[in-house]
């Protein structure tokens, strides 16, 4: 394997992205126009250096539940967010070969729109592709899964948002990565969000203030733990709806966002990107934007744990 990885890092591939065009014809111009609209003209934090963003839409996107809006509502909002702020420069794919080593040496962060279901193991026709990374689909499943957790602890960004947190439900060491298991959406109704670091710069967008908003809302599995992750926004159960069914957690800890370290990498996780109306929802994007630039280390933020009392 060793073998195999030093060739891939030492090798530039020729990748096509896949058209943006491709994903946001999925969606009527009106609304992405939207999100033009919604989106800021400018990042609050200008740069430090020109930036690269991968946005990752899952190759499995004809078995995915959310392709009919939250992928393609989130790919033209990843690229808004980047061209129309100059804060990155965005570059949407699902082609595998974009997360070899040496292709994701051109990024600063990868986004993971929405990805899910097993889209780190190469299919057949991504195989065609990648035959001189390895003799089986084995071989460079374990090559990509490394690369993609050398990048982050390297020192890049990795952003997921919603659903990402479903993806590859057999790569342990990725949902180590993310902070979480999916276990359910006990809710799709309007909740109320509570802010648990008013002064933290990545929720700058909320303006310290708790607030409502209507969602499909998740609660997490092991290996969640608050002394893993810097959670900033929860769900606040003195204002939602607690009598739904197939509410699992017993200790009222229901994170919706959170920040970590991965060696000298940075990661942000959202779980708000289900519904369409919040990718033309100002706070939301914004909160987005600074999310990502927290990832790339331009908005400089603590990210360290808090443990149990934070």
């Amino acid at each position: 394997m060793a073998g195999i990885r030093s060739i891939a890092a030492a090798l530039v591939v020729a990748v096509s992205p896949a058209p943006a065009a491709r994903v946001q014809a999925q969606i009527p111009e009106h609304e992405a126009q939207r999100i033009r609209e919604a989106a800021p003209d400018r990042p609050r934090i200008p740069p430090k250096q020109p930036r690269r963003v991968l946005i990752w839409n899952t190759p499995l996107m004809e078995a995915s539940p959310h392709k009919g809006y939250c992928i393609p509502y989130g790919t033209v909002a990843w690229q808004v967010l980047g061209e129309q702020t100059g804060a990155y420069e965005p570059v949407v794919s699902d082609d595998l070969t974009m997360l070899l080593p040496a292709n994701l040496q051109q990024f600063d962060a990868i986004v993971l729109n929405n990805a899910d279901g097993q889209w780190i193991r190469p299919t057949e026709e991504a195989m065609e592709r990648l035959r001189d990374y390895g003799p089986d689909q084995d071989a460079v499943e374990q090559l990509l899964r490394q690369s993609l957790l050398d990048f982050v602890a390297g020192g890049q960004g990795l952003v997921a948002t919603h659903f990402a947190i479903g993806g590859n439900p057999e790569w342990p060491e990725f949902h180590e990565l993310l902070g979480a298991t999916y276990w359910g959406h006990p809710w799709n109704e309007e909740v109320g969000v509570k802010v648990e670091e008013p002064d933290h710069p990545l929720v700058a967008a909320f303006s310290g203030q708790s607030f409502r908003v209507a969602e499909e809302v998740f609660q997490f599995n092991e290996p969640y733990s608050r002394e893993k992750l810097r959670v900033l926004l929860t769900l606040d159960t003195e204002h939602t709806n607690m009598g739904v069914p197939w509410v699992y957690r017993t200790d009222g800890d229901f994170a919706l966002a959170w920040v970590r370290p991965w060696g000298q990498g940075r990661v942000f996780y959202t779980a708000l990107g289900h519904r369409t109306e919040l990718y033309w929802n100002p706070q939301i994007l914004q909160f987005y934007l600074d999310g990502v630039q927290l990832a790339m280390g331009d908005l400089e933020a603590p990210f360290a744990p808090l443990g149990t009392g934070g």
